[in-house]
């Protein structure tokens, strides 16, 4: 039996690997769908019921406003882009006065890299792959959206299609009951950490601009998206900024500055303001985090860590329905409580 366990996990993580290029965007599409769903759900908030203002009419809206904000900050990321790429021959000069100042204490020739680092053809490089990089984003997220939209279309028949699976009423209410938990759960996940995660990039934005950093929005948007990768992403989201500041001003007062503003910020907003407001939401346990992290992370890369979160709460919302997993989904959870 456990052999057989073990077999059919190997398969899956290898599907998982080999597929990640399908799998991974149809994720994204989804939880872009959940999104689009919660914002869909403020119009009836406000009293705008399907009598007046039918469904369609907020489906259309709401992934409207998902598009354009999407668009934006796609075009304001390709100018920060196109302006760190402005000022190359500035960073190199910094680069290189920094790499002479440890001529003294390095066995190596900083001559022959300080040569290599201004060669025409290393420019060019660096230029080509910053240019490579965006075009791969920007692809990825169109990708991403058509799922969305396909997803979007097939909404209206999702629940025929559960109720053509489990004909039975207990076991289709149950099922749905099922959808909506996860539902519920990532989309508060998602709502309190983006709102939390906005906060802390504002904040990062106006010390970036204050300090005179190159393409604030730039860094600002990093705060943002690494606030979702558990315990390394502030880290991440902090050094970033804080080495470049080093290249750009070619001294190290505001790299200090950048790095223990925003650090700070960071870990008093992910550590003391954020279990205050999110609770008992994830009922996940820390150490399985970390765990999850390093597996998603391993298969899928960086898109693997910023999923590992909203994977494992599904899982734990999975496995507590069934009895031959109920123990496993208590292993996963924070203090062994689930709802059955």
């Amino acid at each position: 039996m456990t052999s057989h366990a073990l077999i059919i996990f190997a398969i899956v993580v290898v599907i998982l690997y080999l597929g990640q290029s399908l799998i991974i965007p149809l994720i994204f599409g989804a939880i872009l769908w959940l999104l689009m769903r919660k914002i869909r759900s403020l119009f009836y908030v406000i009293g705008l019921q399907d009598r007046f203002f039918p469904k369609g009419l907020k489906t259309l809206l709401s992934s409207a406003i998902l598009f354009s904000s999407v668009w934006v900050i796609g075009m304001i990321f390709e100018r920060n882009i196109q302006e760190l790429i402005k000022y190359y021959d500035v960073y190199n000069t910094n680069f290189t006065a920094i790499l002479k100042e440890f001529d003294h204490v390095s066995s190596y020739k900083i001559e022959d890299l300080t040569k290599s680092f201004n060669s025409n053809d290393l420019i060019s490089k660096y230029i080509t792959s910053a240019l490579s990089s965006l075009q791969t984003i920007i692809s990825n997220v169109v990708i991403v959206l058509i799922y969305m939209l396909f997803i979007i279309m097939e909404e209206s028949s999702f629940k025929f299609k559960v109720k053509a699976m489990f004909p039975e009423k207990e076991a289709y209410n149950e099922r749905i009951e099922v959808i909506r938990r996860i539902e519920k759960a990532i989309t508060n996940y998602l709502g309190i950490k983006s709102l939390i995660a906005l906060v802390s990039s504002t904040i990062g934005y106006l010390i970036f601009t204050l300090i005179g950093l190159h393409a604030p929005f730039f860094w600002a948007l990093l705060i943002f998206m690494f606030s979702f990768i558990p315990f390394f992403g502030v880290l991440i989201s902090s050094f970033l900024p804080a080495i470049f500041s080093i290249i750009q001003f070619g001294t190290y007062s505001e790299s200090l500055i950048i790095l223990f503003s925003t650090g700070s910020i960071q870990f008093f907003a992910g550590n003391i303001i954020e279990p205050r407001i999110m609770g008992n939401t994830m009922n996940v346990s820390p150490i399985v985090v970390i765990l999850s992290l390093g597996f998603w992370g391993f298969i899928w890369g960086l898109p693997g860590m910023f999923l590992s979160v909203p994977i494992t709460v599904i899982m734990v919302i999975i496995f507590s329905k069934f009895k031959s997993t109920r123990g496993i989904a208590i292993l996963l959870s924070e203090k062994g409580e689930i709802e059955h």
